[in-house]
């Protein structure tokens, strides 16, 4: 199910390559659809077989994505029941993956965990930007949405966090390469997490003494870190002590 007109081909090949036969998108699904679609599915085979039946939620809204993941649970009807997963623009599972491989290279590299460590998130106002700061702030980081437009719209993406998760993230102003100078300087992890194609942080701005990790979830060049290579693992930086993890690196966990 996605509230978009077009089904993302690479949600469509998620759930083929998870072992389904068969794939049905549903596009354009408003919130107050779900419930029907998915009683559809659960009284259309008996309770036992439920489990040939997979709801898949898609689209690249990651709050409205768990509302339609919630509208889904409640629509069932014990027995009739079928599995759901949600995961807009494979966004979940990224950041996941993502917060993994920073966590374990903090470990093996420095000796450190992630709580209480500083993160900087930029590419904050996007999907995968929002899922991995839930999910470092979840884990105890101390993390800072970018925003690459100013201030306003991380503003009422932490306030929703907030509102939401229960998790308390800051907010900065990204919007000038002075700014994201000091931002870059004033935290110990760095993660990219903009959209295709488009860099975040010059090589020039890799120079804090705090920096422990940089990394980035974008394969398409150029990188949203420059200079860090898409197939990095822990290679390290020219920041004094920082090590790099790329997009291929964090794409193998997560597949």
């Amino acid at each position: 199910l996605t509230p978009l007109k077009q089904m993302s081909p690479f949600d469509v090949n998620m759930a083929l390559d998870a072992g389904f036969d068969a794939v049905v998108p549903y596009v354009d699904v408003g919130l107050a659809e779900v419930t029907g679609l998915v009683q559809d599915a659960i009284f259309s085979r008996p309770p036992d077989a439920g489990v040939d039946t997979g709801i898949f939620i898609a689209g690249k809204d990651a709050s409205l994505a768990l509302d339609m993941f919630d509208a889904a649970k409640k629509a069932m009807v014990p027995p009739f029941q079928v599995s759901v997963f949600a995961d807009p623009a494979g966004s979940f599972t990224t950041a996941a993956a993502m917060v993994a491989k920073v966590e374990k290279a903090l470990e093996k590299k420095f000796q450190r965990a992630l709580r209480d460590t500083r993160v900087a998130v930029f590419g904050a106002t996007g999907v995968v930007g929002f899922c991995t700061a839930v999910i470092a702030a979840g884990e105890g980081a101390r993390v800072t949405l970018v925003g690459h437009d100013g201030i306003e719209r991380v503003k009422q993406i932490a306030a929703e966090i907030e509102s939401r998760f229960h998790l308390t993230v800051d907010a900065a102003d990204g919007s000038s390469d002075a700014r994201k100078t000091k931002l870059v300087e004033a935290n110990e992890i760095i993660l990219a997490c903009a959209k295709a194609g488009v860099q975040v942080v010059s090589k020039a701005q890799l120079k804090g003494n705090d920096l422990l990790i940089a990394a980035d979830v974008n394969a398409v060049p150029p990188a949203g870190i420059e200079g860090l290579a898409v197939n990095a693992n822990g290679d390290p930086l020219d920041a004094a002590k920082a090590v790099g993890i790329g997009p291929l690196a964090i794409g193998n966990v997560k597949y």
